[in-house]
């Protein structure tokens, strides 16, 4: 098994004030739709949020694509108080042939568009095989239009 991190390649994060290029930056939804249906020919389905929490500084929302047989789950962590602090998101894989995945993310804030604004955080995975990995490679290009670069883990 490949342990590894992303360490380049990741996508562009644009100015929050940068509608644009806020709008033009491939997002994880994407390349893990694309990245389900090139390898294991599964359409993810809409986002189902499936618990709700709430404390006095932290809203939380676990959303799941799927199962965790076959699908994606999110994890979203905002802020109660204020829109200054941007919205940790984390996906993470589940049931995919040769790849386990986890990408680490956060949004700030980008005026009526929302926590739009990508700022990445890390991505690690699991490789079953060296093929695997040239695989989500082609479909990582594919989706996010530049090359990933990872380095091991172990």
């Amino acid at each position: 098994m490949l342990r590894v991190k992303l360490v380049a390649g990741a996508p562009d994060e644009p100015d929050a004030g940068d509608w644009d290029a806020i709008c033009a930056t491939p997002g994880p939804r994407g390349v893990f739709a694309q990245l389900f249906y090139d390898i294991a020919k599964f359409s993810l389905p809409e986002p189902k949020i499936t618990e709700e929490s709430e404390d006095d500084v932290h809203r939380v929302h676990i959303i799941w694509c799927g199962t965790n047989r076959l699908g994606v789950k999110v994890i979203e962590i905002e802020s109660v108080e204020t829109s200054a602090f941007p919205m940790y998101c984390t996906w993470e894989t589940f049931g995919l042939p040769g790849i386990k995945m986890t990408w680490k993310y956060s949004l700030e804030k980008a005026g009526q568009l929302g926590y739009a604004a990508f700022r990445h955080g890390t991505l690690e995975a699991n490789f079953e095989t060296a093929d695997d990995q040239k695989r989500f490679a082609e479909i990582w290009q594919q989706a996010i239009g530049k090359t990933p670069v990872f380095e091991p883990l172990d």
